[in-house]
């Protein structure tokens, strides 16, 4: 099990180093770019979601730890709260950890004190949830991890065999989506 998960946590961090480097990676003969003023501030948060999923190995946990200082979550309750949705929710491949790890920073970032127990509030909580999964869908067609990364992980030996194929290398790019998405929308709020 202790290399796999390591092997896990490589083919993450090594996917994610590409994937976070974005628009300052340099292609073989072409100019370096900066991104604009706005695209600077998502990327250092879409940067610090794969530095976490990396470090922790969860989807789920990078993108609510990217978060977490916003909405008043220390790191390692974070990484606690994210670990059990890794792999689509306990490894079953079910909703993609990037996905519950957004509906969590949502539930987060539009209840307080104030509304916790208000029904009107909660209700406009979903309305954003269902607007952040619709985003989430047209970019990717599915928020189910098992369809996102084409495999089923519902069992350890399945898992490990989608580690061995790569199963998990557009994770990074999900994690990304949710990121940008959530920045997008959580402007008002």
């Amino acid at each position: 099990m202790g290399n796999n998960r390591r092997d896990f946590l490589k083919i993450m961090t090594s996917t994610g180093l590409a994937a976070a480097l974005g628009p300052w990676s340099v292609a073989r003969g072409q100019e370096k770019t900066q991104p604009a003023a706005g695209e600077a501030a998502q990327q250092s948060r879409a940067e610090k979601a794969l530095a976490l999923m990396g470090k922790y190995g969860s989807c789920c946990t990078g993108v609510l730890g990217a978060y977490a200082p916003e909405v008043g979550m220390d790191m390692d309750l974070a990484a606690g709260a994210g670990r059990g949705m890794a792999g689509g929710i306990g490894g079953l491949g079910h909703v993609c950890g990037a996905v519950s790890g957004a509906v969590l920073v949502i539930g987060l970032k539009t209840t307080n004190q104030d509304n916790i127990n208000d029904m009107e509030a909660g209700l406009k909580t979903m309305d954003t949830v269902k607007e952040f999964v619709a985003r989430f869908k047209k970019r990717h067609s599915s928020i189910m991890c098992r369809d996102l990364i084409g495999t089923d992980i519902s069992t350890r030996e399945k898992s490990e065999a989608a580690m061995k194929t790569d199963a998990f290398a557009n994770c990074p790019a999900y994690v990304q989506s949710a990121v940008t998405i959530l920045d997008d929308m959580l402007k008002g709020i």
